[in-house]
């Protein structure tokens, strides 16, 4: 699942990685990219993609996907 905001300069999405497991990947057309793994592996994707979508409206794009990541509890952690 993959979202792009309304300014077309950001991407979010979430990809399985190999030995990490889910990861939100956020993208900016400048070339800052954040990297933040789900800790818990069980959590459903559908709760993930809810909280992307949510995000990703908002004016600034990481803080938005942050704060609904964070309401629906899903415990993340920053990776480089």
């Amino acid at each position: 699942m993959i979202y792009h905001a309304k300014n077309g300069r950001e991407f979010v999405g979430l990809r399985l990685k190999y030995g990490i497991g889910k990861q939100v990947v956020y993208d900016v057309a400048n070339g800052k990219r954040v990297l933040l793994n789900i800790l818990d592996q069980s959590t459903e994707d559908s709760l993930i993609q809810d909280a992307l979508r949510e995000g990703v409206a908002k004016k600034n794009v990481l803080t938005g996907i942050m704060a609904a990541l964070n309401a629906r509890s899903i415990v993340v952690d920053f990776t480089s």
